[in-house]
């Protein structure tokens, strides 16, 4: 890099570990302002939700199975995430921001009351989202690693290169807490804007449409990938992958059918049960009243789309430029392009600079909705359950959590990435398929149910996020072990399957075998959420009792506002794939679905969000 380039990124680095210390004092004052800031805009709690998600960790992923799949990828990459605001812009954020409390594990205090099965419950999804925040933090390690490697570190230098920007983000994010990470994953996602469209850019007016289409075509015979098979988006049970059958951490998606199913029950069972349970929840929570919630959703959910330009561009790009090395490890194709000289002096900086953020706000999100979590639902209720809220103390406990989370998270992803190494495997693919398809595959039964089943208590939410662990480690067990190991012998959307149904059973089987909870809790909650499902005779109780309700939303609006939403952000996301492969019939197809979309919206959505 050039002079200006280090300036660049030197500055972006001055400038957002300044916000941590800037917020420093602020944050201090009380666990709930470290957690939850104060007086917070909502389109910066957008912002921010729409920069975290645009992780390198989780870009990488989906630039890789968008060149090893095409555009059959889309079934895949967006059944958690992209769907996912869609349900909380039409109403579940509305029930979050009505729930109040600081942190997700917290919602279940308000839901099951305070006895043992409630204490529970809130135990074990802290345990739970501690486990599902550690691998993504690893994640993160992993693809810092994966960058020095391939900027051609030797192994000990990459992991300490992986170590020390762990490191300096986990110090800006300690002193700034929540108000920091706002400000500083807003300056971030302009940066990353602007990084996405220079990359689209480049990748436009560099390549030609022929030269394009003539680069996505690979593989012989009955394997060969033509450009109209790559830009089609009809399902096949055993897609053409072409080269990337030799990718050994790729070819499995050769199976399309078994992962992409499992994937999306279990990412739309996830998209019904709120926001996730990890950082979305916290931002909801942060918003100033209901109105603001489901605005924040929708603009997060918009705000996605310039990840898929800077997606689309790598993809290309790699295409172009990387043919015969990304057929044996398509996730190098994000630092090769740094390396490719397309960037002039500046520009370099910026991108670089750009992808910094990108690693770092989904860091920062994570680090502090977990160390928030630890600290409310394990620590205070657990060790320490005379402090009060306002004591100092847990903003000191607040900041050995957060160190200890980036300690375990690198020593974790150091662990993984040898390990995989050694077999030639992918790191990343395993821990990503293991935390959508086993660990997160554990709750997203109980966060549903705890929303649209009044008869559920704590200890079936409990018993539901515990019993099904069994099978999920089984699975994450399976990529370490040789073949010919009987856990080989299942299929990975097996295990998924084993432990939905796992979580299944267990939720309903606890929750009948033990007490429900008080009415006085049950119908409390209700009418202050006014949830739809299965709350029949809690809303009878209410009535009875005269108990004040808010404003319900009605299911068929519901539903209209999530199936427009969704096509919706399939069609925005999908367009800049299609244009920037010079498809752009497909792209302007996509463009005028999505515009048609945005007015209906207007007035089945906007024009009657409720202000309670």
């Amino acid at each position: 890099m050039h002079s200006i380039d280090w300036f660049i990124v030197g500055a972006f680095f001055f400038v957002v570990v300044g916000a941590g210390f800037r917020f420093s004092r602020k944050s201090a004052e009380s666990s709930k302002s470290y957690f939850l800031g104060a007086e917070n805009k909502w389109w910066m709690l957008a912002a921010s939700g729409a920069s975290t998600n645009f992780s390198v960790n989780g870009t990488v992923w989906n630039l890789a199975i968008l060149m090893v799949l095409g555009m059959k990828s889309f079934w895949v990459t967006l059944v958690w995430w992209m769907p996912n605001a869609v349900f909380l812009m039409a109403y579940s954020g509305i029930w979050i921001r009505r729930c109040g409390g600081i942190t997700s594990a917290e919602l279940n205090k308000i839901r099951f009351g305070v006895g043992t099965g409630a204490k529970w419950a809130r135990t074990s999804f802290a345990f739970m989202i501690t486990l599902f925040s550690v691998a993504s933090l690893c994640m993160s390690y992993i693809i810092i690693h994966k960058f020095a490697v391939v900027f051609g570190l030797p192994g000990s230098n990459a992991h300490g290169l992986a170590l020390g920007i762990v490191g300096i983000t986990s110090i800006y994010v300690l002193f700034g807490g929540f108000k920091g990470v706002i400000l500083s994953e807003f300056l971030q996602t302009v940066v990353l804007f602007a990084v996405a469209f220079i990359v689209g850019f480049i990748c436009y007016q560099q390549y030609s449409a022929d030269q394009i289409h003539s680069a996505v075509a690979h593989g012989t015979g009955a394997a060969a990938v033509t450009p109209d098979y790559w830009k089609s988006l009809v399902p096949e049970a055993t897609p053409e992958i072409g080269m990337f059958s030799a990718a050994e951490g790729y070819k499995g998606w050769q199976d399309f059918i078994g992962s992409t199913l499992a994937f999306s029950i279990v990412g739309m069972i996830g998209c019904v049960g709120g926001a996730g349970g990890r950082y979305g929840e916290q931002r909801f929570l942060a918003a100033t009243n209901v109105k603001e919630a489901a605005k924040l959703a929708a603009l997060w959910q918009f705000l996605g789309f310039p990840r898929w330009i800077m997606t689309a561009g790598l993809c290309f790009l790699g295409y172009t430029l990387y043919k015969s090395q990304i057929a044996y490890d398509p996730e190098s194709v994000m630092p090769r392009f740094l390396q490719s000289g397309l960037l002039a002096p500046g520009l370099l900086g910026l991108v670089v600079a750009g992808l910094s953020a990108s690693f770092m706000t989904n860091f920062c999100s994570e680090i502090n909705a977990c160390a928030s979590i630890i600290v409310r639902d394990l620590y205070q209720p657990l060790v320490a359950p005379g402090l009060e809220d306002s004591d100092r103390k847990l903003v000191k406990i607040s900041y050995a959590a957060t160190g200890f989370l980036a300690l375990l998270s690198a020593a974790i992803g150091y662990v993984m990435v040898e390990s995989q190494a050694s077999g030639g495997g992918s790191a990343l693919n395993v821990i990503w398929g293991w935390t959508l398809g086993g660990l997160l595959t554990c709750f997203v039964v109980p966060l549903a149910f705890r929303w649209y089943w009044g008869r559920m208590n704590g200890w079936g939410f409990a018993a539901g996020c515990l019993f099904s662990l069994v099978p999920s480690l089984a699975m994450l067990a399976r990529a370490f072990v040789p073949e010919g190991h009987f856990l080989k012998a299942w299929p990975e959307s097996y295990y998924t399957y084993a432990t939905l149904a796992t979580s299944t059973l267990a939720c309903i089987v606890v929750s009948w075998l033990t007490p429900p909870i008080e009415d006085e809790t049950s119908v409390a909650f209700y009418a202050r959420v006014r949830p739809f499902g299965l709350w029949k005779e809690t809303a009878a109780k209410a009535v009875r009792a005269g108990v004040p309700l808010a404003t319900a939303i009605p299911v068929p609006q519901i539903v209209l506002n999530v199936a427009i939403g969704l096509v919706a952000s399939f069609s925005l996301y999908m367009a800049p794939v299609y244009f920037l492969g010079h498809w752009p019939l497909e792209g302007w197809i996509c463009s005028g679905i999505f515009a048609a979309c945005c007015v209906v919206l207007y007035f089945t959505w906007y024009r009657t969000l409720p202000d309670d």
